[in-house]
């Protein structure tokens, strides 16, 4: 993953993130939240998108379309590795409040698959079910996990 990035900042509560993006637009405030999930066993929902300062909440629907996407997505992407460096044994689902979003996601995941895949296991949910990610298939969400390490002595 050698693209540029944006500086982040992991906030006093350990599961959100920030940073700042440059575009044509100017300077927004970006949020990341790693939201458990109480329902399921080291769970997390990856929540993003541009803070809503009047409301005080993350705006997912927002499109902003700064110039700025890959940048964003590396960030994004490099915030996931430390929350999950942090945490143990834990999963990540990810899942775009649009299709469109989802599939930028995808092509996140996509661009990035060869470092991806060396740390992670990564699987896509499509017609009901889950299965390995495979480049260039329409998935609906996306479950993250670390590869088991296996070392023999």
């Amino acid at each position: 993953m050698q693209e540029d990035s944006y500086t982040f900042k992991r906030h006093s509560k350990a599961h959100e993130y920030e940073f700042f993006s440059e575009g044509a637009k100017g300077t927004i405030r970006k949020m990341i939240q790693f939201q458990s999930l109480p329902d399921h066993n080291n769970m997390y929902n990856l929540a993003f998108g541009d803070w809503d300062e009047e409301n005080g909440t993350i705006n997912d629907h927002v499109k902003t379309n700064d110039g700025d996407r890959q940048k964003i997505l590396k960030t994004v992407a490099k915030t996931v590795y430390d929350f999950m460096q942090g945490n143990g044994n834990i999963k990540i689902i990810a899942r775009g409040s649009t299709p469109s979003r989802t599939r930028l996601y995808q092509m996140g995941i996509a661009a990035f698959w060869l470092d991806i895949r060396e740390h992670f296991n990564v699987d896509g949910y499509i017609s009901n079910e889950w299965e390995s990610f495979r480049p260039n298939r329409n998935y609906e969400a996306f479950l993250l996990m670390h590869k088991e390490l296996t070392i023999f002595e």
